[in-house]
This record gives C-alpha cells, sequence and structure tokens, in this order.
C-alpha cells in the first residue's frame, strides 16, 4: 500500500532549510567573534609583553647614552672631581675602567700648567639613535652626537662636532656606558695652543 505525503510533512521540511541557514550563520559568527577575540589578544600580548619592554629598553638606553657623553665631554677646570664623580656614575665596566685616577691626574696637571687660561670644556647634544636593542639581555648600542666647546675666558670658543657609539648596559634600573667608541679624535686641549708653522721667509729679488 502506498502512502501519500501529507502536506504537514512538506511544510516541515521546507520550514527546516531557513533553521539550518540560521544555524549556520550563527556558528560563523562565533567563529569570526573567536577569531577576532584570538588576533586583539594577540594584539595585546605583543603591545604589552613585548613592544613595551622594547621600547623601554630603546628610551632608557638612548637617555643614559646620551648623559654618558654628556658628563664625559663636559669638564670645569675648577672641579675636575666633579667631572670624574659624574663621570663614574654614568659608566660601568670597561668604559669606567679607561678613565682612572691617573687620567684625572694628567689632567689636572694640564689645567695647572695652563694657568688662569685652562678652557673650559662644554657639549652640546646634537643626535643620537640606538643601532642595537636586546630588551632580554638589557644590552644595547647608541650613536650620540655632540658639538663640544673649549672656551677660555674672554675669547671665542672653538667648536667641533664628535661622534661616538656607546654601548649600553641595564645595571638596576639605570642604563650605564660599559664601552665607548669614539668617531672621532677627542682631546682637552686650550683653543690657540696649537702649534703654528713658521712661515716662509720672503725671497729676495733679483
Amino acid at each position: 500500500m502506498t502512502t501519500s505525503k501529507t502536506p504537514a510533512t512538506r511544510a516541515e521540511r521546507t520550514g527546516s532549510t531557513p533553521r539550518l541557514i540560521a544555524g549556520v550563520a550563527a556558528l560563523v559568527a562565533l567563529l569570526a567573534a573567536l577569531a577576532c577575540a584570538v588576533w586583539f589578544g594577540y594584539q595585546g600580548y605583543q603591545a604589552y609583553f613585548v613592544q613595551k619592554p622594547i621600547q623601554a629598553a630603546r628610551d632608557g638606553a638612548v637617555d643614559g647614552a646620551e648623559q654618558a657623553i654628556l658628563n664625559v665631554t663636559t669638564v670645569d677646570p675648577n672641579d675636575t672631581a666633579g667631572w670624574k664623580r659624574r663621570v663614574d656614575a654614568s659608566l660601568t665596566g670597561k668604559a669606567k675602567e679607561q678613565i682612572t685616577s691617573q687620567d684625572v691626574s694628567n689632567l689636572d696637571s694640564m689645567i695647572s700648567q695652563a694657568g688662569p687660561q685652562a678652557a673650559a670644556l662644554s657639549s652640546r647634544l646634537i643626535r643620537s639613535a640606538p643601532t642595537e636593542v636586546d630588551a632580554d639581555e638589557n644590552k644595547a648600542t647608541v650613536l650620540v652626537y655632540v658639538a663640544a666647546t673649549s672656551k677660555r675666558a674672554n675669547e671665542a670658543g672653538v667648536t667641533q662636532t664628535m661622534g661616538f657609539s656607546v654601548s649600553m648596559t641595564k645595571e638596576g634600573e639605570d642604563w650605564k656606558a660599559d664601552n665607548i667608541v669614539p668617531l672621532d679624535s677627542l682631546a682637552y686641549e686650550d683653543p690657540g695652543t696649537a702649534a703654528t708653522a713658521p712661515s716662509a721667509a720672503p725671497r729676495g729679488g733679483n
């Protein structure tokens, strides 16, 4: 005996299609929301645990390198002990070992020989930029350029641009220079003390 499909049965099958589509759409929306949550979570992790420490290390290393070079290239002939204290506060490791008590004594001797004509050395930051930053190891390398001016009283100063490659390391909360490589030569000299070449004697006419 054959049976015919009742109208109710056909209606039930017809009604199941929209419900199936709605279910699939809801699942897709759920997956999309989950993907967005994962993406934003990853971005948040990157910003807080990766990018933020790198930025903090970069800023700290650059600030420390700038201060170290300014301290090294700023010398008051009347207060070399103060200069040594500032330098020691900015340096560590090899850089700190490079400036010894003997260096300070030599500087004092040069200043004593110059007497009241001893020049003061001051510097002004021109620019700086990090070339390497390792936030995990607390290490960085920074290029620093300053305009260093040597000046005696009542005389115009002599200014020279100087560049340094500064290796930085973090000690506690402070970034300090552990190696300084000059890109230009640096020497403490009084302006006007450089030897001048003797002029040639005038030749007599025939």
